[in-house]
């Protein structure tokens, strides 16, 4: 596949090329992750974009939430990535945490909610959900079924596939779509 990196410069980015950066981060060398990111970099904006435009008044920029992620992910002491679709997965989920933690901040000085817009294209899910309303949903569901809540997770969140969730938690996709309309059903029920 072909992508633009730093400097504007386009190569061609091939799986086994995610896949060694990867494994020598996994190793412990820095230069690799800072490639990696490069490499994936316009595809967490997009993740970060429709992330932000869920959200209401917020004074975070695209750049800056992927950046705020990134510096979390880097903080991670002990990283397990399989691939670049698990790695994207654990963006996504940065950065909702990154969101939940500014609401939160915002919402303890300021003592009001705010209702965010879901993204999702998914049918029956309510356009307008308060974010304090949806996490709490999100951590009841992940004490009930930790995997069901990783699905709901990468495709709110991270806007992912059926098949990219599969690859992600190595579950066949017949077993992904059965968790997900559970996990649907069970959501639309918590936040109705």
């Amino acid at each position: 596949m072909k992508q633009k990196i730093a400097g504007g410069l386009v190569a061609d980015i091939d799986v086994h090329t995610q896949e060694t950066l990867l494994a020598a981060w996994r190793a412990g060398d820095s230069g690799a992750r800072d490639a990696l990111f490069d490499l994936l970099y316009v595809e967490l904006r997009k993740i970060s974009a429709n992330l932000l435009r869920s959200e209401g008044d917020i004074s975070l920029t695209a750049g800056d939430l992927v950046n705020e992620a990134v510096m979390r992910v880097i903080g991670t002491q002990k990283l397990s990535l399989n691939d670049k679709a698990h790695f994207l997965s654990l963006a996504a989920l940065t950065m909702r945490r990154v969101l939940t933690d500014r609401a939160r901040k915002n919402n303890a000085a300021k003592r009001h909610h705010y209702a965010v817009t879901l993204a999702t294209e998914m049918v029956d899910v309510p356009d307008q959900v308060d974010s304090w309303q949806l996490d709490d949903a999100l951590q009841r569901l992940a004490a009930i079924d930790a995997d069901r809540a990783k699905i709901v997770e990468m495709r709110y969140y991270g806007g992912m596939t059926i098949e990219q969730i599969a690859a992600a938690t190595g579950q066949s996709e017949s077993t992904v779509k059965r968790g997900w309309r559970v996990s649907r059903a069970w959501l639309l029920e918590a936040l109705g």
